[in-house]
């Protein structure tokens, strides 16, 4: 097999029709593999990250180049290596609470300090005039056997910012 180069692509623009079909677009015609995306729409503004691989070496710049007609402010990250994935447990957590500053940074610093990795994080005000927020996130444990005390931390830690918090571990089956 041949050698194979890593890249990060981020396009973030005002939400139209047709981002995703010219942008992977341009990908497909300049050879590149599209391995793993995340894309959403936040508040009117879309946004794209891909990971990408080529058999060819291009710099930053060449990649931008490609891209000069996708209506996208973009940015472009090369690896000189296939990127680590961690290996562990996966846990979904959910939290829930009137909206406030500090929530994220309450949460996301116990997960921190508890060593686990935050893989996926998403949040949402929902509700009338009564604004609730929602985090949701997907961490990894390495270490099951800390399990109880992690999961203890962030409960308590839900419980001084007055936030609801559910934790469920994530089981994957092979097909």
């Amino acid at each position: 097999m041949d050698k194979q180069y890593y890249y990060a692509l981020s396009f973030v623009n005002t939400d139209s029709k047709g981002i995703v079909a010219d942008t992977t677009k341009v990908l497909f015609d300049n050879g590149f593999n599209l391995s793993d995306s995340s894309s959403t729409l936040l508040q009117g503004v879309f946004s794209m990250i891909f990971i990408v691989t080529n058999d060819k070496e291009y710099k930053e710049q060449e990649i931008k180049d490609m891209f000069k007609n996708v209506r996208s402010n973009m940015e472009v990250f090369k690896f000189n290596k296939k990127p680590e994935i961690k290996d562990g447990s996966h846990y979904s957590i959910s939290v829930y609470g009137a909206d406030k500053a500090g929530i994220v940074h309450a949460i996301t610093k116990e997960i921190t300090k508890n060593n686990l990795n935050i893989i996926d994080l998403q949040t949402k005000i929902t509700g009338g005039s009564t604004k609730v927020y929602i985090m949701m996130l997907e961490v990894v444990a390495n270490n099951e056997d800390n399990e109880n005390i992690w999961q203890e931390a962030l409960k308590k830690t839900a419980k001084e910012i007055n936030t609801q918090i559910n934790i469920k571990k994530i089981e994957f089956y092979e097909l």
